[in-house]
């Protein structure tokens, strides 16, 4: 298990748990949910996640890094 931040850009991802915000449940961001990284960006910058194969959000690395994901075959 890894946090998000550290994912291996494009890798199919299982979110493992996620800190208690809102916002990443009203986002889809809960356990149990596909994921994979688009995007990691320069010096600290968000991360970029594609959620279900249905949409893109960035999320910053300060909540990246408290979200647990497992790599998955998919």
């Amino acid at each position: 298990m890894l946090n998000l931040y550290k994912a291996k850009k494009g890798r199919g991802l299982c979110v493992v748990s996620v800190p208690d915000i809102d916002l990443l449940q009203n986002l889809g961001l809960r356990e149990g949910t596909n994921i994979s990284v688009k995007n990691r960006y320069a010096l600290g910058g968000p991360v970029l996640l594609r959620v279900e194969k249905s949409f893109s959000v960035a999320i910053g690395k300060d909540i990246a890094t408290q979200i647990s994901v497992k790599e998955t075959n998919k």
